[in-house]
């Protein structure tokens, strides 16, 4: 009997984002954008706005003290295995390490068009021991930045 075992180089538990942490001026800010929006929609007559305000601000409501998920995430010889779907290396064409404030953040980019790139929290991995491990199988860019809109998402807290 001939057993298949994979030799991993790094192995962790990390959510699938950092928790914003919200202010009570931030929940202000954003009830009156709501509302305002809201009764601008009413007076205006563009019932659609109100709408779909109100329900953005309900759904806010009923999401707000919910936890991200958490990945299960291993670098293995032959490839990735996140939330145990496995990938081979040549289907990755390049990654990088974004640096946030008290955080970092894995991107790496698939070589497909409609395979969405993966995002993964290092949590308490050391971003220069995956640097070493992944650089042997799949090209850095030292260059690359965060995308506009993921800013956009982590500037306002959502």
């Amino acid at each position: 009997m001939q057993t298949n075992i994979e030799h991993i180089f790094l192995e962790w538990e990390a959510p699938a984002k950092v928790a914003p942490v919200r202010s009570e001026k931030w929940y202000i800010a954003s009830g009156l954008a709501c509302g305002t929006m809201i009764i601008y929609g009413i007076l205006t007559g563009a019932w659609s706005l109100s709408i779909c305000f109100a329900m953005l601000a309900g759904l806010f409501f009923l999401i707000r003290n919910e936890k991200p998920s958490t990945h299960a995430i291993k670098l293995l010889e032959t490839g990735i295995e996140f939330d145990g779907r496995k990938s081979t290396w040549s289907s990755w064409k390049h990654f990088w390490i974004l640096c946030g404030k008290g955080y970092y953040e894995l991107h790496i980019e698939s070589r497909k068009y409609l395979v969405p790139d993966l995002v993964i929290q290092l949590g308490e991995i050391d971003p220069y021991q995956l640097r070493e491990i992944l650089g042997q199988y799949v090209l850095q860019i030292d260059s690359k930045k965060e995308k506009i809109l993921d800013a956009i998402i982590r500037f306002c807290k959502l």
